[in-house]
């Protein structure tokens, strides 16, 4: 029973070795000795579980978890559990791990008992470190020695494999119940919460480990209503009334992100009309995408075709999906200027990449559509075959 639940608990070894052969080469084209990556889920930035688990299988629950890898790998790789320590050690293919006590004290030990001076070690997820003990880093390690480098970690994660394209389908068959569930279940006077409770119920069933973020049903055509969307969730649905599904679910540690259009009884012909155009606008974005193409292209595609039905651009169309809903690549975020990680970028082969058109408009209510695209040489492909259209739910 125990190596069953290891097994379904953390990827198989060779995808850990995919994935430290490629991070030591880019380690290595950087100069690198020692990698110091940092997790701190407490955050609500993007990335913040992620970076460890990644590397090692240890998904960080409650505090601050560390990995200290080397770019030689004659010398030992260093988990540093996360404070509360919620989950077993034989997650992680990892031998030397060690309790959280001090991070800094940690890798100066660390180098200290291997004898390694004059290292240049490169930080990961500095931008979910309190300030003060990335300051530690540089002061007590030196200044000289430390630079930043999380993009080595994103950059590598962005990048998707095989066993990480399969787990991120499965999510979607799972989402796909999910969405068939909620439609047979919605009726007038049924509450939003009843309806979420039970996708969430349903997804759980089928596998679905947690979802990534709010599960979102939004109903009816007051904006005043639907903006608060995270907070939505009291209103009883009512004949004829449009709602919105948003949601995830996640399979061994991977994520999905789907949106769908939904009405209690039959969609009128504007309503049609408006999905349809973030349906087509979602399709031009499809069209472009493909390796060596920049991010902005796609978004580019899709806000055309809205802005030639209703006259407004569109930017954010999407992002990359992983073990976070959200990550890199970002898709029409690069007018965020002051951080790197939404600039634009060019889009490489295998990829996984969130499209998600949206609008809202009077006597129509809130829409969108949103599924995850492969990105391959030539083209793309969608992990799911969720029906694209306006679900009636009589």
């Amino acid at each position: 029973m125990e190596a069953n639940l290891i097994k379904q608990a953390r990827p198989p070894q060779n995808e850990f070795s995919r994935r430290l052969l490629n991070i030591r080469s880019r380690m290595n084209e950087r100069a690198i000795d020692i990698l110091v990556i940092y997790s701190g889920p407490g955050s609500l930035r993007f990335g913040q579980r992620g970076h460890v688990m990644y590397v090692s299988g240890y998904e960080p629950y409650f505090g601050d978890t560390m990995v200290i890898l080397p770019q030689d790998e004659r010398f030992e790789t260093l988990l540093e559990l996360d404070e509360a320590n919620h989950f077993a050690p034989a997650t992680t293919w990892i031998e030397t791990i060690e309790s959280s006590i001090d991070h800094v004290n940690t890798l100066k030990k660390y180098l200290q008992d291997n004898k390694l001076t004059d290292q240049k070690i490169g930080i990961v997820g500095e931008y979910s470190m309190n300030p003060l003990l990335y300051s530690r880093f540089q002061k007590e390690i030196g200044s000289n020695q430390i630079e930043l480098a999380s993009d080595i970690i994103e950059s590598e994660r962005a990048i998707k494999s095989e066993y990480e394209i399969g787990c991120m389908c499965e999510a979607a068959k799972i989402a796909k119940k999910g969405i068939e569930a909620a439609a047979n279940f919605a009726r007038p006077g049924v509450l939003e919460a009843e309806i979420i409770g039970e996708i969430e119920r349903v997804c759980r069933i089928e596998g679905s480990q947690f979802f990534p973020h709010y599960t979102m049903v939004i109903s009816g055509m007051d904006q005043n209503y639907v903006r608060w969307w995270w907070h939505c969730s009291q209103r009883r649905l009512k004949e004829g009334d449009p709602w919105l599904l948003d949601f995830g679910t996640m399979y061994n540690g991977y994520c999905c992100d789907i949106s769908r259009t939904f009405v209690l009884g039959s969609p009128s012909q504007k309503q049609k009309e408006t999905f349809e155009v973030l349906r087509q606008a979602q399709e031009a974005a499809k069209n472009v995408v493909r390796a060596g193409v920049f991010a902005s292209e796609v978004n580019k595609a899709a806000s055309d075709v809205m802005k030639e039905a209703w006259g407004n651009e569109t930017w954010g169309i999407g992002h990359g999906v992983g073990l976070e809903v959200h990550e890199w690549p970002f898709v029409g975020y690069h007018r965020i200027t002051h951080d790197e990680a939404y600039k634009d970028t060019i889009l490489k082969e295998n990829m996984v990449i969130s499209l998600e058109p949206a609008v809202y408009k009077p006597g129509i209510g809130d829409q969108q559509i949103e599924d995850q695209f492969l990105v391959t040489k030539t083209g793309s492909e969608r992990l799911n075959d969720i029906p694209q259209e306006i679900i009636e739910c009589q």
